[in-house]
Order: C-alpha cells, then sequence, then structure tokens
C-alpha cells in the first residue's frame, strides 16, 4: 500500500519532467538538431500505446489468448504501408495546412457540413477513449491507495491534462506552426512507455521465473500457462479487431496530429514503416513474461492491472511505481494530444463558421484563447464521461467501441487517395448509415444481452462488419446517384494526383492586391488581412506594386493555403470565393497552366510509374522547344502568351518570366502590333517582314498555326524566324554579281569605245595639216582634249574590268608606305581644285608593306582627293599608320562634311557619285576597293569621324606587311 501523498507528488514529479522536457525544447535550450530530428517524431507516434495496450491488454490475453496481439498487429499494419497511405496523407495535409481528419474531408468534398460532421463524431468516439485513460488511471492510484479519492484524483488529473494541452499544445493561432515540446514530450512518455514494459518483463523473467532455464522449467511443469497465452479465440472475430487497430492508428485524432499536423518531414514516416513496428514487437514481447510472472505469483485480483499486482506482491515500491508511471504515461499521451486536435476540429468546423470575430479583437490571440477554452470543455466533457461510464469492464469494451466507430472513416479516407469518383452525399450516406446502424446495434445488444460486449463474441462482430458493408455499399450509391460539383472533382484530383490543385476554368475578380485586403479585412480586421498577405507575398517573392495575372492566381492559391492552418479550408476557401467567378470558356488558360507547371517544378521528385514518365516526356517536349533556333510564341484561347522560348527572348530583349500571360498587343514596339496583327489576320505566312530595331533594319519571316479545329478553344502557335543575315547575304552575292557584271559590260563598252576614239583623235590632229584657220585649230584642239578625257574614262572602265582577277599578285613587292604616301601628297597638292587643305603624313618612316606601288599609289591619290573635296579650306588631312602583328592599319582623316548614313552603304557601287555631272565617273571607290581586295586587304569608311561635331570621315585601309624577320 502507498499513501496517497507520495503517490500523488510521483505522479506529480513525473509530469513535471515531462512539462521541463517541452519547456525546454519551446525554449531552444535543447539542441535543434535533436528536437527536429525525424527520430524524435518517429517516436512520438508511440502514443498508439494508450492505457488500452498497457492495461487492457492483460485482461485480453488473459481471456482470449494470442488474440491480444490484434492492437499490435493492426497498428503494425498501418506503419508498415504508410509509403502508401500515410505519406500521401502527409503531403496532401502540408500542401493545403490541413490539420485534422475534418479538415481532410471537408477539403476533399469542398463543403463546411461535412467538416461539422466528421467533427462531431470524432469528438463522440473520442471523448468516451479519454474517459477509459482517466479510469485507468484513476483505478491505479485506488488499487495503490484505497484511501485516496477516487473522483478528486480524476479530476485534478484532468486539470493537470488540460493545462498541459493549453501550455505546449496550444501555443500558436495558426495550426501550421509545429509545437515541438509536445512532440518531444510524446517521444518520452513512448521511451518511458516501452521501457518500464522491458524492465517488468525482465523482472518478472528473472526476479519471479529464474531467468530463461527456469522459465523454460516452469513453463514445462506448468503446460497451461503456455497453452492460455498460445489459445486461439473460437471464432475469427479477431480479422475485424486487426482492421479496426489498423484504422485507429491512422485516423485517430491524437494519431492523425502527431502523424500528419506536427509533422513537416517524410522521412519520420519512412523511418515509422519499420521503426514502429519494431517498437510495437517489443511491448508485445514483454507481455506473456508478465502475465506467466502473475500466475506463477498467485495475483488474482483484476486482470487489467496485472503489472501493478506483481509489484504489489513482491512488495516492491520500485517495481509498483514503474508500473505505476508506465500506464500514467500511457493514458496522459493520447488525452494531451487528442484534446488539442479534437479543440482545433471544433474551432474550425464548428464554432468559426457561426461566430462573428469582433473587430475590435485581435485575430491571433481570438483564436488562441478561443482553442484554449474548448480544450477546458474537452477536458470537463471527457471527465463527465468517466463518472457516466464508470464500468469495471470499460477499460476495453468501451475502447472497442471506440476503434470500430473509427473503422467506419477508413472506406472514405481510401476513396479520398484513390477514388476520385466519391462526393458529398455518397460520404455522409456512408458514414451515416454504418456508424448509426453500428451504435443502435451496440445500444439494443447491451441492454438486451450483457454478453454482447464481450470482446470476441459474434454479437459486436456481425454487427460490424455489416455497418461496415453497408457504409461501403451507401457510399458508392450515393457517389453513383447523386451529382458532383466541379469543386469535388478537382479538389479529388487533388488529393490523387500527387496532391496538385488544377485550378482550371477559374478567373479571378481581383486585379491587385488591395482587392484581396478589402475582401478579408471584415473577417480578420485591418491589421491581420495585412500581416497575413504580406506573409504570403513574402513567400512568393512576389513585389505589391505590379501583379501579373498569372501572380494574382499564385497569391490567391497560397494565401487560401496560409488561410487553412488559421481558420480550417472551408472557412478559407469561403472567404475567398467571392474573388472568383467560373469561366464558361473550357480552353487552355495561360496561368493555369503555369501554376501547375510550378506545381510540377515542385512536386517532379515525387512522381512515379507513369506520373514520373509522363512529366519525363513534358520536360523534353518543353526543352526542345526551348531550345529551337526559331522563335517560338503560343497564345492560349484567350489570346494570352502561353510559351516564350529562348529564341524568340534574344530576338525581342523581352524575358519570358516578363510577358508570360501578357497579350500580344501588350507588348513594347514594334513586336505587339507586328503579332497581334499576325494573330488576328488571315494568312498564315508572312515572309521577309521589315523591321526597324535600334536603327537597323532587320527582316522576319512569321508562320502561324491554330492548336484545335473547335474556334472557341482554340490557342495558336506562332513561329518567328529571323531572316537578316540570309538576306544581307543574298544581297551580298547579288552586289558582287552586279559588279562582275559591270566590269564585263565596261570591258565590253572600252573596246567599242576605244577605237572610235583613236580615229577622232587622228582625225583631230591631222586638221593642224589641213588649215591654218585659227577656229579650226582651236576646235581640232579642243575635239583632241575631249578624245583624251575620253580615253581616260575608257582606261578607268579597263582598269575596273581588270581589278580583283590577281593578275598581278606575283608582283607584290615590300614597299616604303611613307614614301608612297608622300608620293600621293605630292601629286594631289598639285591638282587645283579650289581649296587649300594641310597635310600631315604621320606614316613611320620604315614602315612597309607588300604591294604593287603604282596600284597603291593610285587607292591613296583616290582617296586623298576625296577628302581634298570634301574639307574646307586650311582643313587638316592626316594619314597615319601602325603594325599590328602582320597587317598594317593606315588611316586617312579629313575635316570634311562627312558621308550621310543613307549613303554610306552605297560608296562602292560603280557609277554612284554625289558629285555634279562632269565632275566624278563613280569609278574611284570602286577601283579603290578592287585594288584593295586584290592585295588581300580590307577598307573601311566611318563617318562622322568625331561624333560630338558630327563631320569629318576616316578610312581605315589593312594591308598586308612584309615577313618578320626571324633571328
Amino acid at each position: 500500500m502507498f499513501s496517497f501523498q507520495g503517490l500523488f507528488a510521483a505522479g506529480v514529479f513525473y509530469l513535471l519532467c515531462l512539462f521541463g522536457t517541452a519547456w525546454l525544447s519551446e525554449r531552444d535550450l535543447l539542441p535543434r538538431r535533436l528536437v527536429n530530428h525525424p527520430l524524435v517524431h518517429t517516436l512520438s507516434l508511440g502514443v498508439f500505446a494508450s492505457a488500452w495496450t498497457f492495461y487492457g491488454v492483460f485482461g485480453i490475453i488473459l481471456d482470449s489468448g494470442i488474440a491480444y496481439l490484434s492492437s499490435y498487429l493492426g497498428a503494425t499494419f498501418a506503419f508498415v504501408l504508410a509509403p502508401a497511405i500515410m505519406v500521401p496523407i502527409l503531403r496532401i495535409t502540408r500542401t493545403h495546412q490541413l490539420s485534422s481528419l475534418a479538415d481532410l474531408f471537408a477539403f476533399r468534398f469542398r463543403s463546411g457540413p461535412i467538416g461539422t460532421l466528421t467533427s462531431l463524431l470524432v469528438v463522440m468516439a473520442t471523448l468516451p477513449l479519454i474517459a477509459v485513460q482517466i479510469q485507468a488511471v484513476a483505478d491505479s492510484l485506488h488499487l495503490l491507495s484505497p484511501e485516496a479519492p477516487r473522483n478528486l484524483l480524476a479530476a485534478t488529473f484532468c486539470a493537470v491534462m488540460a493545462l498541459f494541452a493549453i501550455l505546449f499544445g496550444a501555443r500558436h493561432a495558426s495550426l501550421r506552426n509545429r509545437n515541438t515540446g509536445l512532440v518531444v514530450a510524446m517521444a518520452v512518455e513512448s521511451v518511458v512507455k516501452v521501457l518500464v514494459l522491458l524492465a517488468i518483463a525482465a523482472y518478472g523473467i528473472f526476479g519471479v521465473l529464474g531467468g530463461p532455464s527456469g522459465l523454460q522449467q516452469w513453463l514445462t511443469d506448468n503446460p497451461e500457462a503456455l497453452r492460455l497465452v498460445q489459445q486461439l479465440p473460437e471464432s475469427d472475430n479477431w480479422h475485424t479487431l486487426l482492421l479496426a487497430f489498423f484504422s485507429s492508428a491512422i485516423l485517430m485524432p491524437h494519431m492523425f496530429h502527431l502523424a500528419f499536423t506536427e509533422n513537416s518531414s517524410v522521412m519520420s514516416l519512412q523511418k515509422a514503416s519499420w521503426m514502429m513496428p519494431f517498437y510495437l514487437l517489443l511491448m508485445a514481447l514483454a507481455i506473456p513474461p508478465i502475465v506467466w510472472a502473475a500466475m506463477k505469483l498467485g495475483i488474482t485480483g483484476a486482470p487489467e492491472y496485472v503489472i501493478l499486482h506483481i509489484g504489489m506482491a513482491q512488495h516492491s515500491n520500485v517495481l509498483t511505481l514503474l508500473a505505476f508511471i508506465g500506464g500514467l504515461s500511457a493514458a496522459s499521451g493520447i488525452i494531451i494530444v487528442a484534446t488539442v486536435s479534437m479543440a482545433s476540429m471544433l474551432q474550425n468546423h464548428l464554432l468559426l463558421p457561426i461566430t462573428q470575430v469582433p473587430d475590435n479583437i485581435r485575430l491571433y490571440n481570438w483564436l488562441l484563447w478561443l482553442r484554449r477554452i474548448l480544450i477546458l470543455v474537452l477536458m470537463s466533457g471527457s471527465y463527465l464521461c468517466y463518472t457516466l461510464l464508470n464500468r469495471p469492464d470499460a477499460l476495453y469494451l468501451i475502447g472497442l467501441l471506440a476503434f470500430v466507430t473509427f473503422l467506419h472513416f477508413l472506406p472514405a479516407l481510401l476513396a479520398t487517395l484513390f477514388w476520385a469518383g466519391i462526393n458529398r452525399w455518397g460520404f455522409v450516406m456512408g458514414l451515416s448509415s454504418g456508424i448509426g446502424s453500428w451504435l443502435l446495434a451496440m445500444y439494443l445488444s447491451d441492454h438486451l444481452d450483457k454478453q454482447a460486449f464481450n470482446l470476441f463474441s459474434d454479437s459486436w462482430h456481425s454487427s460490424a462488419v455489416m455497418s461496415l458493408l453497408l457504409n461501403c455499399v451507401m457510399m458508392v450509391l450515393g457517389s453513383r446517384l447523386c451529382p458532383t460539383t466541379e469543386e469535388e472533382r478537382r479538389a479529388g484530383d487533388a488529393c490523387m494526383l500527387n496532391v496538385m490543385q488544377q485550378p482550371v476554368g477559374v478567373r479571378l475578380n481581383a486585379t491587385r492586391v488591395e482587392d484581396f485586403e478589402a475582401l478579408l479585412r471584415p473577417r480578420l480586421g485591418a491589421e491581420t488581412a495585412n500581416r497575413e498577405l504580406q506573409t504570403v507575398l513574402a513567400q512568393l517573392g512576389i513585389g505589391h506594386e505590379l501583379l501579373s495575372p498569372l501572380d494574382l492566381l499564385r497569391l490567391r492559391t497560397q494565401l487560401e493555403q496560409h488561410l487553412s492552418g488559421l481558420l480550417g479550408p472551408v472557412e478559407a476557401a469561403t472567404l475567398l470565393e467571392p474573388l472568383e467567378q467560373q469561366d464558361a470558356m473550357a480552353g487552355f488558360r495561360a496561368r493555369d497552366v503555369h501554376l501547375l507547371e510550378s506545381q510540377l517544378e515542385q512536386y517532379h521528385q515525387r512522381l512515379g510509374g507513369l506520373a514520373a514518365e509522363l512529366d519525363e516526356l513534358r520536360r523534353y517536349h518543353r526543352l526542345t522547344l526551348q531550345k529551337l533556333p526559331v522563335g517560338v510564341c503560343t497564345l492560349d484561347s484567350d489570346g494570352r502568351i502561353l510559351f516564350w522560348n529562348a529564341e524568340i527572348e534574344q530576338y525581342t530583349d523581352l524575358r519570358a518570366d516578363d510577358v508570360l500571360n501578357w497579350r500580344p498587343a501588350s507588348l513594347p514596339a514594334p513586336w505587339g502590333k507586328l503579332l497581334t496583327e499576325f494573330a488576328d489576320g488571315d494568312l498564315s505566312h508572312k515572309p521577309s517582314h521589315k523591321l526597324e530595331i535600334k536603327g537597323h533594319p532587320r527582316w522576319f519571316s512569321l508562320h502561324k498555326a491554330q492548336l484545335s479545329e473547335e474556334a472557341s478553344h482554340a490557342g495558336m502557335v506562332i513561329l518567328l524566324e529571323d531572316e537578316t543575315e540570309t538576306l544581307l547575304l543574298a544581297d551580298k552575292l547579288a552586289h558582287h554579281e552586279r559588279l562582275a557584271s559591270i566590269g564585263r559590260f565596261a570591258a565590253g563598252v572600252a573596246h567599242e569605245i576605244g577605237n572610235p576614239v583613236t580615229g577622232i583623235a587622228c582625225l583631230a590632229q591631222n586638221l593642224k595639216l589641213e588649215s591654218d584657220d585659227e577656229p579650226v585649230l582651236e576646235t581640232g584642239k579642243q575635239i583632241l582634249d575631249q578624245t583624251k578625257r575620253i580615253s581616260r574614262i575608257v582606261q578607268s572602265l579597263v582598269r575596273f574590268a581588270h581589278a580583283g582577277r590577281q593578275e598581278h599578285s606575283g608582283q607584290h613587292e615590300p614597299m616604303s608606305l611613307h614614301e608612297c604616301i608622300a608620293e600621293a601628297l605630292h601629286l594631289v597638292s598639285l591638282d587645283s581644285r579650289g581649296t587649300s587643305p594641310r597635310y600631315s603624313n604621320e606614316v613611320p618612316v620604315g614602315l612597309e608593306v607588300m604591294g604593287d606601288a603604282q596600284q597603291l599609289l593610285q587607292i591613296f591619290v583616290n582617296l586623298l582627293n576625296n577628302a581634298c573635296d570634301a574639307t574646307p579650306d586650311q582643313g587638316l588631312i592626316s594619314v597615319s599608320a601602325e603594325r599590328e602583328d602582320e597587317k598594317v592599319i593606315i588611316r586617312i582623316l579629313d575635316e570634311g562634311t562627312g558621308i550621310p548614313p543613307e549613303l554610306q552603304d552605297r560608296l562602292f557601287e560603280p557609277f554612284f557619285t554625289t558629285k555634279d555631272p562632269g565632275k566624278g565617273t563613280g569609278l574611284g571607290l570602286p577601283l579603290v576597293y578592287n585594288i584593295i581586295e586584290e592585295h588581300y586587304g580590307n577598307i573601311e569608311i566611318i563617318s562622322p569621324a568625331n561624333k560630338k561635331q558630327n563631320k569629318g570621315t576616316l578610312v581605315v585601309i589593312t594591308l598586308p606587311g612584309t615577313p618578320v624577320s626571324q633571328p
């Protein structure tokens, strides 16, 4: 026997240790690496081992033998299948900020009443289960200290549990914030439970049964003890128990809360798939030695509390206190977590839809205190259930009612993950008929036959199976016969297809952030609305000033997920519903596609099977379009830009991120007008369209095609091909061909003109022999002068015709460039052209080039004459040169008026001249060009040379230098 004060002090000390662990975690006094380790979260899932598993299992093994393993095996199957069931649920809850089973079903069926119904049923099934935990603690205290006031201890225990739940389970207004202290405390409790069972089992083997050899001998002498543990139940009802415990390990509020709401890592569930079965195996292996030790000691007390009787029979205070602490740990864990989870459910699905938030109260504090009050109410309700259901067999019989009740949520959960055809009517009809028939059958059985509650009787088993079958049938019938809304269909796809939303066909009435704030302000208050919006904008990296339609849709989607953790999914969706307007057009929307693209980028690592193959194919095709050497622009059925590849980015200097979801008309000139007119026009092809871009002409060919035969749903692809280089090359080839044709024509003309001109010159010369008349002689002289002029023109034509044929390439010799320039300047200065420019020869004396001296002299004379014609009196004409590697760069600079830009492209065309008639033939620069080409050089004319004064011309000639002598 223990004193009441001693037991109370032991229990308080243990709970204070839990408080301390949670407090240290919340204050970051424990290493964050330890607190956030997936192993800690995995251990917290040991909260499944409640008073049923710690106390009630001994009653089951003494009554039904090996069937006691049903609770351990059912949970083991649930954790082994975690990658197939629990991991998808985690992804859904984490993506959409769902915090409870009611949130999950409310989101899936897009219905507030569904969340309310689920919340009420969960609370109805869980409160009696919590009452059983309270009874287990009260009975164990009364067993160890009969004088202890049972109800007072139970009330005190409930108050302490409520305080713990408030302090460490209701610290944040939003459920998206993890309660790390709660998780760490539950992990500690899980370790305590298994260590206590293993310690008492070890004591039973070594302290009572005499070690392994003594145990073997005792079992040989008492075969009925071995048969008791190995006996199979008379019926196969334990299969249904396995299924009930399987569903409870996922669906009960405390398990759902720890597995999904307080979890942020898939890794912890992956570890749980092997670690939790091992944890449950250790607990299951500890049960038979404890039972055999109790049988050897002749313990005859209540079978549920065998573990306490062993210590009392051995007069071991340490052993007894260990058993009491283990039972206290098992009971307190489920009470704390289940109460926190149910409070959030009732807040989101029962109170918030009918409560108006006062404008003068901050929402976060209001929600926080509302949840805390609900925790107190739920704990009070649990204590009330304890006082009403206080019966000797309640420990596992009432637990059975709760487990089978949660079993009825399993069909809807599996349909949520694997069947998109279920709708809200099927869910309500199936769940109501299943749970209703189960509770009705158990109520009637309890009144008609007290044996109906036997754990392995046919009565409850047949009722459970029939109610579950009715649930499934009504769920399928209701889903098939009743209509499914578009919202439900999209939510079903979001739950099935890698938890990605597909907001197809939805337009937003909002056009700016202020529209969102105005919508949220009446419900949340100005301060809270602004804070939530700023948080979401920061998460998305979106600026507040200018938002594209795609940004607005992303903001709306992220804001709904953010508010789900604060108000619940249904309240969040209802709050944002006025922003949406359904579009009758069912075409491909650019904003929807890009939202899906961003989600695919986020989830592509999680895709598997056919989904992964399709995603890889999508990526390959998108990369193909992105890398095409042709500009690609696709428009959706709204005429908005859906795709903008890298090549068209290069053409337009417009990034894809800046133009996606724009209409072509919004693009800057000249692209907006070009693409809009072409998209709206009747032509499918538009070749060689000229555009002025940055002052330079460019030519583009355009092609387009409709992407759908239905005009209302048709998108469009536009191809933009840059043909500038091709056309310039064609023009250059045509120019060379014209030069060659003119050369051939010039040679023919020179030949034909030469003969008659020679005859005219001879006749003119003969006039002075035939007449002494001065006017006749003067006329003959004039005729002779004109024939000489014609001869010079003919010789120029001949030289032009022969230039570029490289007939004199073998005559190129080293020559002094300085001397050549000096001679050219001398010759030019002798010509009186009406101007007197100044000349400067800045060419180094020793600089040499390879070439024909006469031809190069002709080049420089022509260029210097042109410079003289453009240079004013006393203007400077300078010639400089320098050697670069094996080349010589020559620069002729004048201070003339320059050459207009529109004429610069025609300078080297034969017969093109800007001089007055009779003052130029237009063959000078073409001859210069051809001679320089013959010398393997290059010529470039830059005008104006002086950008600031907008005058002067610079001629840059590149010629081969003499070979560098080898040392």
